[in-house]
């Protein structure tokens, strides 16, 4: 299915972000114009910008597919995301700005007197930190391909073609635009998605929506959800139940449906896939069916808290958007950012959360009538890829326009983030690495070549990941793949960085043995879990064994986020070697701007 509509909207996008980029190249020449756009942008051109970089393929795709496939254990995504900033404008933005350094790691090392552990540290967990975010982009490229061209090229398949097309792009326009050109393209993509996201929902109202009334009526019955598996899974009964899937499958699907799928399993190979139609269970009260409009699909009240913890901190240690605020001419400018926003972040959740329920009611309706083709798509009116969602609904409502532009929406949440992600891991290597250890002296030239070196070889990377997703079976694991793998980024940024931020800039007491201690317990301990449950959905451990039940916490961070707090906390009470320089550091994060001058001019001590 080719969409010249949607081709021409993105190859049109593509040409203004690459002339953008072929613009900005001129102000790239040193350093702090790579990295930092001279510290000269605007408060309400950096909001913007940094929800470009902040709406990512598991805001604009991910988090509607999740309220599909989930209901209210969905919503919680926008919920957490949503909210994320208010730590950020009442902590952060302000004294992160004034400290005036260039990045995460900068700050850690001058922060705990010049500790070259402390910036290494910091260095590790950007790249980690980077890769976790870069993943759902990669996944995110290669499945709107699929819906926007449904064929590869240079004999790759369509998925592939996706991630590598997206991966070409990104290294080209970042590595030439640097920090300016990637702010001004992703203030123009995010009114590009944001204004497609507007689009579906006013589609919705348009064809007679109502949140309450459609609500209600898709939380009558049971939830379903298509399941894709082998045929060797399909057959393997539950351990608890006894029965199974290819069995429980046939009161929830129709009769067409269920002979279909038995015919594939009757007939199939052990690998051969076979989607399934499944009642869904009820985790928070196994005794009760599974309802649209009530929590308990997808979490236990531990991985719904965790979660929603994770996206609530997680964002105030994100490297690719706490790197924006350094790019503000002030504290105040980051300040006023930040609360620009909130009004944005708060609006586009909003219509997540209609878009969800929207699908949920028009798509299945649809297909059972006919009206749009659920060949490979969907089974009895359930989609088998939920991220999916939102340009079916886009091509529903608009037809080809509507595809076109919320498949251009798509992309520019992905060029977006990822040139974001891409700007925040060479700051890291160029200048955090490069710039302090290997070459301190470098000329300004060899700088910026060294970051925009660093730019391509992420991308290489980003590529390889994106590309065994799908190899190892992640997408079939996982609902809504693309809201959980951010939301592991945002477990390792909170569970990292968050607690040593925060009390770094309003404890004096912290040292850097405290600081130290709570980002490695915190930020490798929720590494170890996500791989866990990783290892655990993939069935690549026994789910039953010791290993399997780690692997159980879906999200971590309300373990790994205390036990780093506790670990700052105990450790510094315990250490003597609070940094000498406390008071200067003090002034430097809350200081006013005359306060500061006094204090270089020896006026106040």
């Amino acid at each position: 299915m080719t969409n010249l509509a949607a081709i021409l909207m993105v190859l049109v996008l593509l040409v203004v972000t690459i002339g953008i980029s072929f613009y900005t190249r001129r102000f790239t020449r040193t350093s702090v114009d790579f990295y930092l756009a001279g510290r000269k942008i605007g408060f309400f051109t950096n909001a913007s910008a940094i929800c470009g970089d902040y709406f990512s393929a598991a805001s604009f795709l991910g988090v509607a597919a999740a309220v599909y496939a989930s209901g209210l254990d969905g919503v919680w995504y926008g919920t957490g995301f949503g909210a994320a900033f208010v730590p950020v404008v009442l902590f952060l933005a302000s004294p992160l700005r004034r400290f005036g350094e260039y990045t995460i790691p900068d700050f850690l090392y001058a922060r705990f007197g010049n500790k070259d552990l402390a910036r290494i540290i910091g260095i590790i967990m950007v790249q980690l930190i980077s890769l976790f975010y870069l993943a759902p982009q990669m996944y995110g490229a290669g499945t709107t391909w699929q819906v926007l061209v449904g064929a590869g090229i240079f004999g790759l398949d369509p998925y592939t073609t996706g991630v590598v097309v997206v991966v070409v792009v990104m290294a080209f326009y970042v590595a030439m635009g640097g920090m300016k050109g990637t702010t001004w393209n992703q203030m123009i993509q995010f009114w590009v998605l944001f204004t497609a996201m507007a689009l579906v929902v006013a589609g919705g109202f348009l064809n007679g929506f109502s949140y309450p009334t459609h609500l209600k009526e898709v939380s009558k019955d049971v939830l379903k959800n298509t399941k894709t598996m082998t045929v060797k899974e399909a057959t393997t009964p539950d351990p608890k139940t006894g029965v199974a899937p290819i069995d429980a499958a046939k009161a929830s699907m129709s009769k067409d449906s269920y002979e279909a799928a038995l015919k594939i399993v009757k007939e199939g190979k052990p690998d051969d896939k076979v989607v399934l139609v499944l009642n869904q269970k009820n985790k928070l009260h196994p005794e009760r069916p599974m309802k649209f409009n009530e929590p308990g699909h997808r979490y236990t009240w531990f991985d719904q808290f965790s979660m929603v913890l994770a996206l609530v901190l997680g964002t105030s240690g994100l490297p690719h958007i706490m790197n924006r605020y350094y790019t503000n001419p002030s504290g105040k400018a980051a300040r006023l950012t930040t609360v620009w926003v909130l009004v944005f972040v708060g609006t586009f959740y909003i219509m997540a959360a209609i878009a969800g329920v929207a699908g949920r009611y028009f798509l299945s309706e649809a297909f059972l009538a006919g009206k749009i083709d659920p060949t490979g798509i969907a089974v009895d009116g359930l989609l088998i890829k939920t991220d999916q969602l939102m340009p079916l609904l886009g091509k529903y409502f608009f037809g080809q326009f509507g595809l076109g532009y919320v498949v251009a929406g798509a992309f520019a949440a992905m060029w977006s983030t990822i040139g974001g992600l891409l700007m925040a891991s060479a700051a890291s290597w160029g200048h955090d690495l490069y710039e302090q250890y290997i070459n301190p002296n470098a000329p300004e030239w060899k700088k910026v070549a060294v970051g925009k070196t660093a730019v391509v070889l992420m991308a290489l990377l980003s590529l390889i990941i994106g590309i065994a997703i799908p190899y190892y079976g992640l997408d079939k694991a996982y609902p809504s793949l693309i809201a959980m793998m951010v939301t592991w980024a945002f477990s390792v940024s909170a569970s990292a960085f968050v607690p040593t931020l925060i009390l770094g800039m309003w404890w004096k007491r912290i040292t850097f043995r405290g600081a130290l201690a709570g980002m490695t317990l915190g930020g490798f301990g929720a590494v170890f879990f996500i791989f866990m449950n990783i290892l655990k959905e993939t069935k690549m451990v026994d789910p039953a064994s010791f290993w399997g039940y780690l692997g159980s916490l879906t999200f971590p961070v309300a373990i790994t986020v205390p036990v780093g707090i506790v670990a700052i906390v105990l450790v510094s009470l315990l250490d003597k070697n609070v940094p000498h320089n406390v008071e200067e550091i003090w002034m430097r994060i809350h200081g006013t701007a005359k306060e500061r001058r006094e204090r270089a001019l020896g006026l106040i001590s």
